[in-house]
């Protein structure tokens, strides 16, 4: 088994989407954080209250009260005041428990797991969520995740769910608990598991996807091919310096928004983070976040790992 891969215009004062507040055209992508709503709106919306693809209140970590979702398949909002009560702007996206699972069985260790682990609660925490987490497989049960609003898999490594265990009944409950309408979100060995199971493992697929056979260490030049809430703060083009992994399967429900090269050799952009919206649910995945200082980092972390922290709970 291989190793694991060692402009924007100000939103409005109570949380507007990128679309005019009640009809006319919607603006372009819109980043400035409000006072009461997010800190991205929806890359387009068509005429309208908030416009059709506008949400409710703007994306994505930036509030300090309020802050809704960019919503950007979702319902338009009409400026989101204060955020629609941080539910978000798809009118299809129940409100859940604002308490967040995360868990963290990995069959690697990953020194910083902790450090990691106490940056995710405290965002967490900052956003008005109570965390618990768990290396028990037994815990992503459907039962216990109908106490969730969202999951994290924290660097769960190769098995995530025990030695030897590929995971149905925990897959099954995650896939149904994500198809109404929760929360999945991962970093980095999340998507590192299985690697030997062909056709993947089923829950790869639901991760969107799988990483490994191959991996580098070193300098990465990445660029977001993309538009989502979680790239909007990203540059085009940017280095990365740190631990990445071959992407060897993406499902075809996933959209890339990230890819990254190696230096020093022929290998072709590998997707490194991408998204997919099954049922009523968010799920989004980054191969970045193998160490605390990914997620700490004032660009990566704060612009585009925590934004999908942040957008699978539908801010």
């Amino acid at each position: 088994m291989l190793a694991c891969g060692s402009e924007s215009t100000p939103n409005a004062a109570s949380g507007g989407s990128a679309g005019a507040t009640s009809g006319g055209t919607a603006g372009t992508t819109a980043m400035g954080g409000a006072a009461n709503g997010g800190s991205a709106g929806s890359v387009s919306g068509a005429a309208g209250s908030g416009g059709q693809n506008g949400g409710a209140g703007g994306a994505l970590g930036g509030a300090s009260a309020g802050g809704g979702s960019s919503g950007t398949t979702g319902a338009g909002g009409s400026g989101g005041a204060s955020g629609a009560s941080g539910t978000g702007g798809d009118a299809n996206m129940p409100t859940l428990p604002k308490r967040v699972l995360l868990y963290h069985f990995s069959t690697l260790a990953i020194p910083t797991v902790p450090q990691q682990l106490a940056l995710l609660k405290t965002q967490l925490e900052t956003w008005g969520y109570a965390v618990e987490d768990s290396v028990n497989p037994d815990d992503l049960s459907a039962t216990n995740l109908a106490r969730f609003g969202g999951v994290g898999m924290i660097n769960t490594c190769f098995e995530p769910f025990g030695m030897g265990n590929t995971g149905d009944a925990q897959t099954a409950a995650l896939k149904t608990f994500v198809e109404n309408g929760g929360g999945l979100f991962g970093t980095h060995c999340a998507a590192v598991t299985f690697q030997t199971a062909d056709p993947p493992n089923p829950y790869n697929a639901l991760i969107g996807g799988r990483g490994g056979h191959g991996s580098f260490d070193g300098k990465s030049a990445c660029s977001t091919v993309g538009a989502h809430p979680t790239t909007m703060m990203l540059a085009a083009t940017f280095d990365f310096t740190g631990n990445l992994d071959n992407a060897d399967y993406v499902a075809t429900d996933s959209t890339v928004l990230v890819k990254c090269k190696w230096s020093g050799g022929d290998m072709k952009d590998t997707p490194v983070s991408w998204y997919r919206t099954p049922g009523k649910g968010r799920v989004f995945y980054t191969n970045f976040g193998k160490v605390d200082t990914d997620i700490s980092d004032p660009t990566l972390g704060a612009k585009h790992i925590l934004l999908g922290l942040g957008w699978v709970l539908g801010r």
